[in-house]
Order: C-alpha cells, then structure tokens, then sequence
C-alpha cells in the first residue's frame, strides 16, 4: 500500500512540475519561426540568442512563393537588417510569428532564464498592438494601453496590471533558432 500511495504522489508531483512549465507557454496563436545559421551567421537574431539582455524584434513579409519573404529584425541596441529568403530550404519552413508576422516576434536572451521568444502584440489591447523598445532597451510598451513589460520576466511592471507577454518556446542549437508552441 506504501509503495502505491508513493507511486501516486510520485506521478502527481511530476504532473504539477511539468504542467507548470507547460503552462507558461502560450498555445492560443501559432508560432513557428526556423531561422538557419548557415544562411545568416552575422544576423543579429544569433547575437540576440547568445548575449544576456540582448533582444530583438523579428517580423516577416512576403509569401516566399509570389513575393520574396524577407525577415526583418530591429535589435534593441537601434541595429536593423533586413535578410532575404532565397534557398527552397528556408522557403519550405512555415513562418508565422504568433499573432501577426508583420508585428511579430521579440526574441532574446534573459539574465536568468535563458533564450526567450515573446509575440510583439501587447497581450492587453484588443487592437493588434506592437510593442516599442523603452528608454532602457530591457522593458517594452503598449503606446496604447501604457503598460511596460520586462523582457526578463514578461510581467507587467509599470501601469495597469494584466496579462504577461505571450510566451513561446524557443531554442538555438547553433544550427538554427527555433521559436513554436
């Protein structure tokens, strides 16, 4: 009987532990975004990914198949790029960047945390918001609803309270940075 009821509270505990993780990921929008190393080694998404309190914002135009898609980034130290998706192999991956690919992604290495992607639309206003860079490059706001996110966290720290920054899973391998839920 004690090895049943350990056997239970094993199997519970280990459910609450990865349904918290689970959790913080947002599953209401898709997300699925593979950028290549390969192609683009000097592109600041792969410095974003690699340097504590780093981030960028990534957006997309372009279908890849009537109009060329080109991936823009906008880093918060003031850089931009544009990079062109020219191989059939990038052109294949899907790429939708949660709730609008033209307002996009946010993606960025935490201090604590690790790798992060975040949706740029402030999760708070029923308008398609994108979010914009604060005075500290760490924190992003909602011009709409006044509300400042950390980028650490993903919590409100200023402003009315709310919802937390959508959040989605996201990996570098040193191959490819994926983000996806």
């Amino acid at each position: 009987m004690k090895k049943l009821i350990s056997s239970v509270l094993l199997l519970i505990t280990s459910l609450l532990f990865s349904s918290c993780e689970k959790g913080s990921i947002d599953h209401t929008t898709l997300c699925r975004f593979t950028f290549l190393y390969s192609y683009h080694s000097t592109s600041l998404i792969f410095v974003a990914a690699q340097n504590p309190g780093c981030y960028v914002f990534v957006s997309t135009r372009g279908d890849g198949k009537s109009v060329t898609r080109q991936v823009n980034v906008e880093s918060n130290d003031g850089r931009t790029e544009q990079n062109t998706i020219r191989t059939a192999v990038e052109n294949n991956f899907p790429y939708v960047l949660g709730t609008n690919n033209e307002i996009g992604l946010i993606i960025g290495m935490t201090n604590f945390d690790g790798l992060r992607a975040y949706d740029r639309c402030c999760p708070n206003c029923n308008l398609q918001r994108a979010l914009q860079w604060t005075g500290d490059k760490q924190h992003v706001k909602c011009n709409l609803c006044s509300r400042v996110y950390s980028l650490e966290t993903g919590v409100v720290t200023d402003g009315e309270q709310g919802d937390i920054l959508r959040r989605y899973n996201c990996s570098f391998n040193g191959e490819s940075l994926n983000a996806w839920n």
